[in-house]
């Protein structure tokens, strides 16, 4: 009998199973862990424990009422700086708040960073737990729903509704993270962890509304370095295009003037056509001859 080969969607399915799996595991772990330790006050000097997180709560907001009134930092890298100033400890505490602002938007960028076509909704929290180890913190950042804080973030996120009802979330890179966002973006689709739910939606909705999506990511990632531009420029200068160039031989023209191949797919581009007609308008232009393309000097006209 012949060797009998999965298929794609069996192995993808296996995979999910084995995640949730260990998924499940670790959180019997930790529930464990806390029946037999209880909760525990991280404030210094006090560990006390408590059976229930509602308590633990309670305890850590007598915490907070107690150094409000005492004017008392509770942010463990200023080492519980006090202050005789109302005013001066409301300013010092703004900051502190302004600080967790930002990391909590660092941190919904970076786990969206790393799923190509974004995630749902309900999958971002559940990511969101599983990677920073908490839920996500929209009361800290003065919103009433984690749907709330994304919808008006968008630098950050990029909401879209789909034709299911459901809600898909899209990361918007800022300079320090474009380099992974192009990373990623050059990466194969994968549906692993919470992933799969995502594909599974993405996997059934219409064309256009996957089109938008896609082109959504696409433009974080279609982008080329300045100096290509004046390559091709400069191709234009000594006359390479006059006449018109087939769009094949532009290649070879290409790597024999600077001595390395034009690798246009890892900026993000499908093709050839692809690439010149959105990175180099304005340079040159695309102009059908014989079922051809043929690469153009701009405003070239045949006599």
């Amino acid at each position: 009998m012949g060797t009998v080969y999965k298929t794609h969607q069996q192995l993808e399915d296996e995979d999910t199973e084995r995640y949730l799996k260990k998924q499940a595991d670790i959180f019997e772990r930790r529930k464990a862990r806390r029946e037999a330790e209880g909760y525990k006050c991280t404030v210094e000097g006090c560990g006390q424990a408590f059976k229930e997180m509602l308590d633990l709560r309670s305890h850590i907001y007598d915490h907070q009422q107690e150094d409000k009134m005492r004017m008392k930092c509770n942010q463990a890298k200023c080492g519980g700086l006090k202050f005789n100033n109302r005013r001066a400890y409301n300013e010092h505490m703004e900051m502190h708040r302004a600080e967790a602002k930002v990391k909590i938007l660092n941190n919904i960028r970076s786990v969206l960073l790393y799923n190509k076509h974004g995630l749902l909704m309900e999958e971002f929290e559940r990511e969101y737990r599983s990677m920073i180890g908490k839920p996500v913190p929209y009361k800290v950042a003065g919103y009433n729903s984690a749907y709330d804080l994304v919808s008006n973030i968008p630098d950050v996120v990029q909401v879209t509704h789909l034709d299911g009802g459901q809600t898909l979330l899209l990361a918007m890179p800022d300079e320090k993270t474009e380099h992974i966002s192009k990373m990623v973006g050059n990466q194969r689709s994968n549906r692993e962890g919470f992933n799969y739910r995502t594909g599974e939606v993405l996997a059934n909705v219409g064309r256009n509304t996957l089109r938008k999506i896609e082109k959504a990511a696409e433009a974080k990632n279609r982008k080329v370095p300045e100096f290509m531009k004046k390559q091709v420029e400069q191709l234009n200068a000594i006359g390479v295009f006059e006449g018109g160039l087939d769009l094949l031989e532009f290649q070879e023209v290409y790597d024999q003037e600077f001595g390395y191949p034009l690798d246009f797919q890892c900026y993000g581009f499908y093709s050839l056509e692809d690439f010149v007609f959105h990175v180099l308008e304005g340079v040159v232009e695309l102009e059908e001859e014989s079922f051809r393309w043929k690469i153009v000097p701009r405003g070239y006209a045949r006599s």
